[in-house]
């Protein structure tokens, strides 16, 4: 008897290749993917701005990026300052500061985007606040008075008017940019469950017709993986709300079965290997047993060709008497 619904997600109609670099931008699930990316050495800036749930402040990110200017909209907390407009780690001693701060990561994105194959965009919520005083959405609010904002439940069309005109400035960067959707397991209930699933209804209904919309953009199912296949509170994590270290680890092995070259999923099995013979603790380093194990550790890194392992065979060589 079947009893769980598993997914297959089919495969994406490009290819992942070591040699690609990438971007990541979105809710923390992005943060995820990035780590992990991070790890098998790819080229990837993983959420340059920090956390950001809403669509219309990830495109208003994007917008930014692209043109390589912005109009501050600073607040202070206490000694620190920070902008609305990025998460709360983008935060500087002065409004000087964190101008040169923010202008620094700007020019980081917007080189990154115009040399990537592929940007991966992960949406958290579509509830977002309003700078009242600039009719703004904001990323963050910093702890600043709630008379300052509005809160407001994004519509499906703001989401495809946005996407569209931050798409067209994208494909004139960088026309054979692949971007890849994903839509955050993590429930946001601070406003209710119900209210968190008529939020991730309008974020899958937005990526739905953009993906229709526009062949260059393509849905990759995490939600669904964790919501429909794991279904269970086995899966999360402790606060029952997002995806236990397990599940991250599932729902990242279908996105690289989805996307990623076979070649370069033989390579990131080894590397798994690797590096569990790099963590190898010894109670006697000085051992002729161990100084065999890493005579041969070392012979294993040299064979590896997909990318540099120097450092790593370094730190063995350190090891040997």
């Amino acid at each position: 008897m079947n009893t769980r619904t598993e997914i297959a997600p089919g495969k994406a109609p490009f290819t992942i290749e070591q040699g690609n670099s990438i971007i990541t931008l979105g809710s923390c699930f992005a943060d995820m993917i990035g780590e992990r990316l991070k790890y098998y050495r790819f080229n990837v800036l993983a959420n340059p701005f920090g956390t950001t749930f809403n669509p219309i402040s990830i495109f208003q990110l994007l917008n930014i990026s692209i043109q390589r200017k912005y109009n501050p909209l600073p607040a202070a907390l206490g000694e620190i300052w920070y902008d609305h407009q990025f998460h709360s780690e983008v935060a500087a001693l002065s409004p000087e500061e964190l101008h040169e701060l923010s202008n620094e990561k700007i020019a980081q994105v917007h080189k990154q985007l115009h040399h990537a194959s592929v940007l991966v965009i992960t949406l958290g919520t579509a509830w977002a606040y309003r700078h009242i005083d600039s009719n703004s959405i904001v990323n963050n609010c910093h702890k600043q008075a709630g008379r300052l904002f509005k809160k407001e439940l994004i519509s499906v069309k703001h989401i495809l008017e946005d996407f569209e005109s931050v798409y067209i400035q994208l494909k004139q960067l960088n026309p054979t940019l692949k971007i890849i959707f994903t839509v955050s397991p993590v429930r946001h209930i601070k406003d209710s469950l119900p209210l968190n699933s008529v939020s991730k209804a309008i974020l899958l209904s937005s990526v739905h017709y953009i993906c229709e919309q526009f062949d260059d953009c393509h849905y990759f199912p995490a939600y669904e993986l964790q919501m429909d296949d794991l279904r269970d509170y086995r899966y999360y994590a402790e606060d029952m709300l997002h995806p236990s270290v397990q599940a991250e680890e599932y729902i990242w092995n279908k996105l690289i079965g989805w996307s990623f070259s076979a070649p370069i999923r033989e390579a990131m099995t080894e590397w798994d290997q690797l590096q569990k013979l790099l963590q190898h603790k010894a109670f006697h380093p000085a051992s002729a047993a161990h100084q065999q194990f890493i005579q041969q550790t070392i012979q294993r890194f040299e064979q590896f060709p997909y990318w540099n392992v120097s450092t790593e065979i370094a730190v063995l060589k350190a090891q040997l008497l």
